[in-house]
């Protein structure tokens, strides 16, 4: 099954945290904009996807996952709670080729939650992992995120990208 990462998952490290998954493409979802706007059951905000003007475009990532794994990412993302499944066409950056990928949808969304400073880094370790367009690193980079109060699953989350520091709570 093809999956498309717009936020987290995009980063090889904190998928293989979660489930096995190829790699397939870098792809755009065209007439869609991000949000951090997914309330989180922690109080943060995560990544969500919205219909937006045809202008808008999100970046991502194809993964091949399979059917067997699938179960246990819904788990992770809260599938049927936090997020609801939707299919949608998205187009290979390098080749235009266009998939039929299934993606996450936000089901409980709040203004004004913001990231926490290690969610933000896993979506920012993505992006630039796969190379998506530098405008988009840098608006990601925008994203005014704050420390996680709980410094254990702080120092979990950023041990998925070899950083072991502790009390290492700067957002790149």
């Amino acid at each position: 099954m093809l999956c498309f990462a717009y936020g987290s998952n995009m980063s090889t490290h904190r998928l293989a945290a979660r489930i096995p998954a190829r790699f397939v493409a870098t792809a755009l979802l065209p007439g869609y904009r991000l949000a951090f706007h997914q309330r989180s059951g922690d109080g943060s905000g995560k990544c969500d996807i919205v219909p937006a003007s045809a202008q808008a475009t999100v970046y991502g990532v194809i993964w091949d996952v399979a059917s067997h794994h699938k179960p246990t990412l819904d788990q992770y993302e809260g599938l049927g709670h936090a997020y609801e499944e939707a299919w949608l066409t998205v187009s290979d950056i390098a080749s235009s080729r266009q998939y039929e990928v299934q993606a996450y949808v936000g089901k409980i969304t709040a203004h004004g939650v913001r990231p926490y400073g290690w969610y933000k880094h896993h979506v920012l370790a993505g992006a630039r992992e796969h190379g998506l367009p530098l405008p988009y690193i840098r608006a990601l980079e925008r994203i005014e995120a704050f420390n996680d109060p709980d410094a254990k699953r702080h120092a979990r989350e950023m041990a998925i990208h070899g950083i072991d520091e502790p009390f290492a709570r700067e957002v790149f």
